[in-house]
């Protein structure tokens, strides 16, 4: 087996430059798929490896990776997208210069080969699933499904736009 690789799940806009983030922004008139396409793009291009974004389905959340080979679980999105991108020196050391705590619960992490497949669940146009699947490792990583957000946030009203605001902003 090849070496394992790590890779980040976490909101795209804390990973791309503001100046990047706004060009992808000028696609969100366009459609959902052309946003999505243009930030999966821009994080390729600076990665150097295949990304995949996807709005959340939901807007701001938090939410958990669940599988083997993770190194941190927890992640959150503050602009409505979630995005899959190898975690590259450049990458590690924006987060250490901008985003110092990112890995508390702003940004996940899993290892896994080369060779993974990206599926963007979103059969409930309200809620998307990430599932990831190593096609190397036969390791399985899945995002948590909005059934089991609601239950672990049993005190959570929609209605409520403070919700997330009570966690520390990135």
């Amino acid at each position: 087996m090849n070496t394992l690789v790590k890779y980040v799940v976490t909101d795209p806009c804390y990973i791309l430059s503001d100046d990047k983030w706004d060009e992808c922004c000028k696609f969100l008139d366009d459609s959902p798929k052309a946003f999505n396409e243009a930030v999966s793009k821009a994080l390729t291009d600076l990665s150097g490896f295949p990304a995949f974004a996807c709005d959340t389905g939901f807007g701001d959340w938090n939410n958990k990776i669940y599988g083997s080979y993770i190194i941190h679980k927890e992640f959150c999105a503050d602009s409505g997208m979630v995005c899959i991108c190898r975690l590259t020196s450049e990458i590690e050391k924006h987060f250490e210069e901008d985003y110092p705590d990112i890995y508390s619960h702003g940004a996940a992490v899993f290892e896994g080969s080369d060779d993974i497949n990206i599926d963007f669940d979103i059969s409930d146009p309200s809620w998307t699933v990430v599932k990831i699947h190593d096609n190397q490792t036969g390791n399985f990583i899945e995002t948590m499904n909005a059934d089991d957000f609601y239950a672990e946030n049993e005190d959570f009203d929609d209605e409520d736009d403070n919700y997330f605001d009570e966690e520390e902003d990135y």
